[in-house]
């Protein structure tokens, strides 16, 4: 999802101050420990991914936002 689409839907829901900071990257190894990824995602990815791309196979986006009382 775009940054900016995801900034929308927090606004959306009430948040702000919403700002999208820091972006790492994100890897396989930190893809397992997620249930949104399977074991079976998981191997496919081990076995589909270069191990030199491995640790670094999406970007993670830091989004803060203030939720009013």
């Amino acid at each position: 999802m775009a940054e900016r689409v995801f900034a929308q839907k927090m606004e959306r829901v009430g948040f702000t101050e919403i700002s999208i900071g820091e972006h790492r990257p994100f890897g396989i190894e930190q893809a397992a420990l997620f249930p949104l990824f399977t074991d079976e995602v998981i191997r496919l990815m081990r076995e589909l991914i270069p191990p030199e791309r491995a640790s670094a196979v999406a970007i993670s986006v830091i989004a803060k936002g203030r939720k009013p009382a």
